[in-house]
C-alpha cells in the first residue's frame, strides 16, 4: 500500500472504529434504560446481542479492539479512537466503566423479570386492561 494511500486507510478504519464505539455505547445505554423502565423487547435482545459479540471479540483479542493494532499498522500513532473525542482518563477505563454500566443493566433487567414474574411492585409498567400489548 502506498503511503499517501495510508492516511485514507486510517481515517477509515477510524471512522469506522468511532461508529461501532458509539454503537457500543449507545447499546448499552439503552440496556441501562431500558432496565429501569423494566421494558423487554426486541430492541433490548438486539443492544445485549451487540454488547455480547462485541465483548467476545475484545476479550478473544486479549482485551484490544481488533481494529486498535490494524490501525497502527497502517502508520497511526494510535488506533485508539476513544483519544478523537474522550479525555484521556476516560479513554483509558473505558473496559471498566462500560463492564460496570453492562452489569448495572444485567441486574436492573433480572430485577424487571422476577418482578413481573412474581405480579411484584412493577405494575406501573403494566398496560391498561383494555389495551394489547406485546411486551406483556
Amino acid at each position: 500500500m502506498s503511503r499517501q494511500r495510508r492516511p485514507l486507510a486510517v481515517a477509515a478504519i477510524k471512522t469506522v472504529h468511532t461508529a461501532v464505539f458509539l454503537a457500543e455505547l449507545s447499546a448499552i445505554g439503552w440496556l441501562v434504560a431500558s432496565g429501569l423502565l423494566g421494558r423487554r423487547d426486541r430492541t433490548v435482545a438486539l443492544a445485549a446481542g451487540a454488547v455480547a459479540i462485541e465483548a467476545a471479540v475484545f476479550v478473544a483479542n486479549d482485551r484490544v479492539c481488533p481494529l486498535t493494532p490494524l490501525t497502527e499498522r497502517l502508520g497511526a500513532t494510535s488506533g485508539s479512537v476513544s483519544d478523537i473525542f474522550l479525555p484521556d482518563v476516560v479513554a483509558r477505563t473505558i473496559p471498566i466503566w462500560s463492564s460496570a454500566l453492562v452489569a448495572l443493566a444485567a441486574l436492573l433487567h433480572v430485577r424487571s423479570a422476577v418482578a413481573a414474574a412474581q405480579g411484584g411492585p412493577d405494575a406501573r409498567f403494566r398496560p391498561d386492561p383494555g389495551q394489547h400489548s406485546e411486551l406483556f
